[in-house]
């Protein structure tokens, strides 16, 4: 059975966005998270994510180590509107590949969403459908 959690953290229902990602999504949804600069929460690990790891503990502090430092990804979001890409309006998200799985972070305000799917699923569809649930920040980027 899947793990899931209410959502908490997040400005905005990242509950529905999770069932509008699993709808829009071609392949599995593997772990839906929501983070801001201070924490995250799991809100979605389905059964094969689960069957990975030895004990529910043994997960927890393994999604612990890939999330200690959230705050980065906002530095990051920062770094290339500010820094190397100027002209930028805004960094709506930065996808990150492997051979096994992708990697999709989608920042909405102050929050971000943490996505993994399978490695050919692709990102835009899944960023339009975000984009399309929820009222879509003017200017994230200050």
């Amino acid at each position: 059975m899947p793990a899931s959690n209410r959502s908490e953290l997040a400005a905005f229902d990242a509950d529905h966005v999770r069932r509008v990602v699993q709808k829009t999504a071609s392949g599995p949804l593997y772990t839906f998270c929501e983070y801001d600069t201070e924490s995250f929460r799991s809100l979605y690990v389905d059964d094969r994510t689960v069957s990975m790891y030895e004990s529910r503990d043994a997960m927890l502090e393994h999604f612990e180590r890939i999330h200690t430092n959230v705050h980065m990804d906002f530095m990051q979001r920062t770094l290339f509107r500010n820094t190397l890409f100027p002209d930028a309006e805004r960094v709506e998200y930065i996808t990150m590949a492997m051979d096994y799985l992708k990697i999709l972070r989608v920042y909405v305000g102050d929050d971000g969403l943490f996505i993994a799917i399978d490695p050919d699923e692709p990102v835009v569809p899944i960023v339009d459908a975000i984009k399309a649930t929820l009222e879509w920040p003017p200017n994230q980027n200050p």
